[in-house]
């Protein structure tokens, strides 16, 4: 866990110090309100869909970085409601990495058991940004809850998302 939490870490910064190389003078980000849908538990039984709502909002001294909060179901009635922090990562003017990093609490509905109502999500997702700077977007996450539960199953998504410029 530690070597791969580590290894995420490099990988962010090394794409933060690229990215940084191309960044844009006139740099402006603002709040998005996200809606996306997607497969839940896309890794071992691909059929369950979901719907995706977020609010990212921004900080007065750190531009890049991305309150986000937010909630998800699917179509067995498995709901997680989260809140967070991302952080943009520019390539250029269009092409943006979101890592982000939401705990939240997970009620299962019909869905798979996680055996614990406190879980972690890591994601990331891949933007394009339009001029009107929303964007469309490819999101992937793992949830888990870190083995406070009895088990840790742990399950992938992968999401489309659309983000509205405020």
């Amino acid at each position: 866990m530690l070597k791969r939490l580590s290894l995420s870490l490099l990988l962010i910064l090394s794409a933060h110090a690229f990215a940084s190389t191309l960044k844009d003078e006139t740099f402006e980000n603002p709040d998005l309100l996200t809606v996306g849908a997607g497969i839940f538990d896309i890794v071992k039984n691909p059929t369950h869909a979901m719907v995706q709502f977020e609010y990212r909002s921004t900080l007065t001294h750190f531009k890049k970085a991305r309150p986000i909060v937010g909630l998800f179901v699917t179509q067995q009635g498995t709901t997680y409601v989260y809140g967070g922090m991302g952080y943009d990562i520019f390539f250029g003017k269009n092409v943006v990495l979101m890592p982000s990093f939401t705990p939240g609490l997970y009620y299962r509905g019909k869905g798979k058991k996680l055996w614990f109502p406190l879980e972690f999500r890591s994601a990331a997702e891949l933007s394009f940004v339009f001029k009107n700077k929303s964007r469309l977007g490819a999101q992937f996450y793992h949830i888990s809850n870190a083995s406070l539960g009895k088990k840790n199953p742990g399950v992938e998504a992968l999401v489309l998302n659309y983000s509205f410029a405020l």
